[in-house]
């Protein structure tokens, strides 16, 4: 009984967005396919191969592995440096890790705001030419925000949210699910 009433006193007195747990799945689809197409692959050249040309069958199986790699390293990127986990008040982006309590509640708020990247793509193409110049004049006059958790730009296949530290510094985390990352963020961030 002991146990429970030191865990609960514990979450009263915990600050404020420690219960707030969130994971973000990343898409299995395309490593598994490719993994069973190269192993599919492997084995019927086993079967035509093995046990006479061994050596071949080993030279094939070291380049399915090879290409296994080539063809998901962009997943494999994806889940060192854009692995994105909310808990006990700490919000992990790959191998980097913010206090949620040091994001402006602000900033999330616009967040949510902020057109997607399909959205904005639409906007943009209503442009005159004129107002992209001033737009890309304007946006030059601004740094950009730094990207969370590493790596050069948002991955292929990925949302983008911008949010801003207390001390004024704008981040940029990519995102496979944009609305219940803001909804974490925002439960998060609340009393």
């Amino acid at each position: 009984m002991e146990g429970a009433r030191g865990s609960g006193a514990d979450a009263a007195t915990a600050p404020y967005g420690r219960a707030v747990a969130y994971r973000e799945k990343l898409p299995r689809r395309w490593t598994v396919a490719t993994v069973a197409v190269l192993t599919g692959w492997v084995a019927y050249q086993g079967s035509v191969l093995l046990p006479d040309d061994s050596t071949l069958w080993y030279v094939m199986l070291g380049l399915s592995a090879f290409f296994a790699l080539v063809l998901n390293a962009v997943p494999i990127s994806k889940r060192v440096y854009h692995r994105i986990r909310l808990r006990d008040g700490q919000l992990t982006v790959g191998r980097e890790t913010i206090a949620v309590d040091s994001l402006t509640a602000e900033s999330i708020r616009e967040a949510s705001e902020q057109p997607t990247d399909a959205e904005f793509a639409a906007a943009l193409a209503s442009r005159s030419p004129e107002e992209l110049t001033r737009l890309r004049q304007a946006s030059r006059a601004t740094p950009p925000p730094r990207l969370v958790g590493g790596g050069w730009s948002v991955p292929l296949g990925m949302e983008q949210i911008v949010v801003e530290t207390v001390r004024g510094e704008a981040l940029l985390i990519a995102t496979h699910d944009r609305e219940a990352l803001l909804d974490a963020l925002t439960r998060a961030r609340q009393v």
